[in-house]
């Protein structure tokens, strides 16, 4: 098991600790995904249509990988999982449903690859982890961040 620290404040690009904790001495070249999301359907005023219309159906998301100790087949479907609960979202970007995202990740993961797999979802939040070889992610749906992770199961001695 491996501890992982994650912050996440508005406007802070922190990591020195996480790549410490990882072993990497220099800073990692940043990771960025550029995924499609589907506008919102909010009824919204009929310039924001127009543009709209004009930017095409989808606006791009970016996806920031911050840290991640995680194969990449998981990690594009931690993103692919987050992007379409966040398209789900009937009022983002303007109003955030953190634990509805927390959810549907958690679940995604126990049910693909087992049970003891948390997610903490916010747009400022700090944590300190302990976490399974090969199970820790921590990224950003745009200004939305995400820390998926599992812990180790042990069996309770009874």
């Amino acid at each position: 098991m491996r501890e992982q620290e994650g912050a996440c404040e508005a406007g802070r690009r922190g990591g020195g600790v996480i790549r410490s904790l990882l072993g990497v001495d220099s800073p990692p070249a940043e990771d960025v995904v550029v995924v499609a999301v589907a506008p919102e359907e909010d009824g919204g005023s009929t310039k924001k249509k127009k543009a709209e219309a004009v930017d095409g159906e989808q606006r791009k998301a970016v996806v920031r990988v911050v840290a991640a100790d995680m194969p990449a087949a998981l990690q594009r479907r931690a993103f692919r999982c987050a992007r379409d609960e966040l398209a789900s979202m009937p009022h983002f970007p303007r109003r955030l449903e953190p634990k509805r995202l927390a959810l549907a990740l958690k679940k995604e993961f126990d049910t693909a690859y087992g049970s003891a797999w948390h997610c903490i979802v916010g747009t400022s939040f700090g944590s300190y982890v302990t976490h399974a070889r090969g199970g820790f992610l921590y990224f950003s749906v745009d200004k939305v961040h995400i820390l998926l992770f599992r812990t180790a199961v042990e069996p309770s001695p009874h």
